[in-house]
């Protein structure tokens, strides 16, 4: 899991490829972007969605085994989930099409703000769209196969 600002997002463009389209792609990104799915690369695309933040008590624990996310906030504050995955007990069995599985556990709260990004690899738990202020959200979820 990496937690960073925009600002800094050079530092992560060497990780591989695909995280330096994504960071590109970002750049361009902001408050006003209409919701929908953009494709990026052949192997990333970005869903950009405005919502409520739901309160931790109702976090729902993720995995993805293909994809990695990389979470941008455009607009709004929120807060993203974590915990590592030795501390996670089984909850939803893995769905292969939807590239999903749902876990139970204590997680920590990250806070992001406008700007703020969290990237979780495959398998790495997250629980996102978490409650930080009132108000709506709107973010960047970047989709990015391994």
């Amino acid at each position: 899991m990496i937690v960073s600002n925009l600002e800094n997002a050079a530092k992560y463009r060497n990780i591989d490829g695909k995280i330096a389209a994504c960071v590109e792609y970002a750049a361009q990104l902001n408050a006003d972007t209409p919701c929908g799915r953009y494709e990026v690369s052949e192997d990333v695309y970005v869903n950009v969605m405005e919502y409520t933040p739901k309160p931790s008590s109702e976090a729902t624990i993720e995995t993805h085994d293909v994809y990695a996310d990389l979470q941008l906030v455009l607009s709004g504050e929120e807060f993203m989930g974590y915990i590592s995955d030795k501390d996670v007990l089984p909850a939803v069995a893995y769905d292969k099409e939807k590239d999903i599985a749902m876990w139970k556990g204590n997680i920590s709260l990250i806070p992001l703000r406008a700007g703020d990004f969290a990237l979780f690899f495959p398998k790495e738990p997250h629980a996102p769209s978490l409650h930080k202020t009132s108000g709506t959200v709107k973010k960047a979820v970047f989709k990015i196969m391994y």
